[in-house]
Formats: structure tokens, C-alpha cells, sequence
């Protein structure tokens, strides 16, 4: 969302940024560029998404999705009603499926504005795999409903949209498939990358082989496919890697990360929540993304292509990013990771390699800049004028 915000903004765009933030994900503005918050008039509204048995109830009765009802508050509505009563907007810019909810407001409010989906990806499909992974039989059948109910409204809400912008040609192609037959842009996902090769990122002269290879994997371990991922490979593929490299490292850290976990895995270094993501990242060699479902690590991947941090992951880590240059990391599927990483290690020369062209890759296919420009071209070509 501030990548894109960003984007919009440094190529000339008025941009109004509504946002709604919950007790789990709050909205600390002292936080932010003070800047950045006074060109957006940033406001943020509280929304209450913790499960209620009630609301939830009454979606199931009425076959709603309740993933996306619990989204809904009225609060939020009449903000937004009050933010498109003062001002004529070209676009309202929906971030994600659950911001949807909103669009008969909008419609009611902005009558000519052009309304688009920014999609970051098919909902319905990380519900999906959660359920087929429960053994659990009530959780799996809960989790099935609300998989079923989620997907029907993510293809009925595609009547409602002017235009969508998918965050990779797959997820375009998924609506094309669906019927969408409005405009579709593809805007990948953007950060600020450095300018030059050494603005950022560790020395090409740092030794890896003589005490062995220091990896790590930075996440949120309140997500589950995190924590199933690293699960999986500290049970699976360490054992094996650290058998044909015995003095490799492995280091763990992210937000909900106890620190009372793995510890006893050989190798392994768990660092709990870090204060600097940034500067726990650039002290090591290889950032390891062993996701198995779901998504939540891409960020840190593109992150780490910009400082220069080469990357090993399986392909569902880096599923939607459409890194043009595969070349820029080492990628397998979950059954040859170890042996992918096996074989890297035995010439870490190949780090830097991986180190430039992630950097190049970052500049060509993940800068927030040229996402904006092309964005802002896109939007000139379908607002209603």
C-alpha cells in the first residue's frame, strides 16, 4: 500500500489515503515519514475484526462470507462518505479484496470515479490451503464453508469493479477466467530500490567458506505458513544440509517469534523479535524462504534484492512476483530444496553472482517508481473524464 501510495505520488498524483488499522495491525503515525502523512492527508479509522460467534453466525445463515463481513464498519463508511462528499476524485483505488465492502458508498458518493481492485491475490486460494492442511474434522469443515463463501464473493464482487490491478499476469489471467472483461494492469509489487549497486548490502569481500555459510529466514511467525515452513524445513531439509556443510548456520527472527522455539535444533540461532529488520538481515549470507502454502514472505524476498542479500526459496515463495531474470535466486520445488541448497553451498562464489543480480532484478522489475508511472498512465487511459 505505501509502496504504491509512493509511486503514485513522486510521479505527480494527488493522492487522499484512507486506511482502516486493527488492534493486531495498528496505525502508529509517529512511526511514519511526517512528510509523507501530510501529503497524503492520511487518516486512519479503528475496525474491530476479532472473531465474533454472533456476526458469524448470522453470515453462516445467510451463506455470506464472513471474512469479508467482519471488514465492514459503519464508521468507516461514513468517513469515506464524508472524504467523497468534499472532494471530486478520478479514482478510488480499493487495496485489497476486504476494503470491497465499501464500494456501493463509493458509488453513491463518487458517481464518475473510477473504481479499482488492486488485488495482491485470489483470497479464497490461502483459505483453501488451509482447510485441505487441517486434519482437524470441525476445523477443516469451518474452514471449508468459509473457504467456499469467500470464493463466491470474490468472483460476484468482479461486477462491481471498473478495472483491476493484479499484482502478477497470473492473478489477471484467474479473473479473465472468472469473466472479468474490464480493464486489467499488472503492477507487481514496488519498493525504493538503490540507485547504484553499493548504496546498500554487505561486501563481495566477506569470506563464506572458511567458517561456513550463515543463513536466515526473517517473518512473521504469528502466520501460520511461516511457522509451518520453517517447521518443515528445520524437520526436512536442514538436517540434510547441515550433514554436507557442517559448519552452515541458520538464524531465526520475526515479529511473534517466542524465543523459547527450535532452540535445540544444531545450528540454529533463534534471535526472537529484532528491532531492525534491515540490519539483522545485512548481517548474513543467504536469506532462506521455505514457505510451503500461503504467501507473507515476498516483501522480505524483494527487500533482500535490493541490498544486495541473496535468496534461496521454493517456488510457492516466490509464486507471483514474475522475476523476469531466474537467474536472481535459487528456486526448488519442496522435494529438491535441500539438495538445491546443498549444491549451492558447495560454491559460494555463486552468492555473489546471486547478490548482483538480485540488485538488478530489484531495479528493473520491483521499483515503486516505474509501478507508479505505469499505474497513473493506466488510470489516465479509463477515468471517466
Amino acid at each position: 500500500m505505501n509502496a504504491i501510495t509512493s509511486g503514485l505520488l513522486n510521479n505527480g498524483a494527488d493522492v487522499k489515503l484512507l486506511s482502516a488499522f486493527t488492534r493486531k495491525h495498528p496505525l502508529t503515525l509517529d512511526t511514519l515519514d511526517a512528510e509523507y502523512v501530510d501529503q497524503v492527508n492520511l487518516e486512519g479509522v479503528p475496525l474491530e475484526t476479532d472473531l465474533d460467534f454472533r456476526d458469524a453466525y448470522i453470515a453462516l445463515l445467510n451463506g455470506d462470507s464472513y471474512n469479508i463481513s467482519r471488514f465492514y464498519s459503519h464508521q468507516f463508511a461514513m468517513v469515506l462518505k464524508r472524504i467523497l462528499s468534499r472532494s471530486r476524485y478520478d479514482v478510488v483505488h480499493l487495496e485489497s479484496l476486504y476494503t470491497t465492502p465499501y464500494i456501493d458508498t463509493i458509488r453513491m458518493h463518487a458517481p464518475t470515479a473510477l473504481v479499482s481492485l488492486r488485488s495482491h491475490n485470489h483470497e479464497f486460494q490461502i483459505w483453501e490451503q488451509r482447510w485441505k492442511a487441517t486434519r482437524n474434522p470441525v476445523n477443516r469443515l469451518a474452514l471449508r464453508h468459509l473457504t467456499n463463501t469467500l470464493e463466491r464473493y470474490e468472483k460476484s464482487v468482479l461486477s462491481k469493479v471498473d478495472t483491476i490491478v493484479s499484482i502478477s499476469s497470473t492473478e489477471g489471467m484467474g479473473y479473465r477466467n472468472w469473466g472479468f472483461t474490464g480493464p486489467i494492469h499488472v503492477a507487481g509489487f514496488g519498493i525504493e530500490t538503490p540507485k547504484s549497486l553499493h548504496d546498500v548490502g554487505f561486501s563481495s569481500e566477506q569470506p563464506r567458506t572458511k567458517n561456513g555459510v550463515k543463513m536466515f529466514h526473517l517473518g512473521a511467525m504469528d502466520w501460520a505458513p511461516n511457522r509451518e515452513g520453517v517447521d518443515w524445513f528445520l524437520g526436512e531439509v536442514w538436517p540434510k544440509v547441515l550433514q554436507a556443510h557442517p559448519r552452515s548456520e541458520f538464524h531465526l527472527a520475526g515479529k511473534g517469534l517466542r524465543p523459547d522455539v527450535w532452540t535445540d535444533v544444531p545450528g540454529v540461532v533463534n534471535h526472537g523479535e529484532v528491532e531492525d529488520a534491515a540490519a539483522f538481515a545485512a548481517q548474513y549470507d543467504l536469506l532462506v524462504v521455505p514457505l510451503l502454502r500461503g504467501a507473507g514472505i515476498r516483501v522480505k524476498i524483494v527487500e533482500s534484492f535490493s541490498r544486495g542479500i541473496p535468496v534461496a526459496s521454493t517456488t510457492m515463495g516466490v509464486q507471483g512476483l514474475e522475476i523476469m531474470l531466474p537467474d536472481s535466486l535459487v528456486q526448488a520445488e519442496p522435494g529438491d530444496f535441500a539438495d538445491a541448497l546443498i549444491e549451492l553451498l558447495k560454491t559460494p562464489e555463486r552468492l555473489n553472482e546471486l547478490s548482483e543480480a538480485g540488485r538488478y532484478a530489484a531495479r528493473r522489475c520491483f521499483d515503486q517508481d516505474k509501478i507508479g508511472a505505469d499505474l497513473l498512465e493506466f488510470y489516465g487511459q479509463h477515468v471517466r473524464i
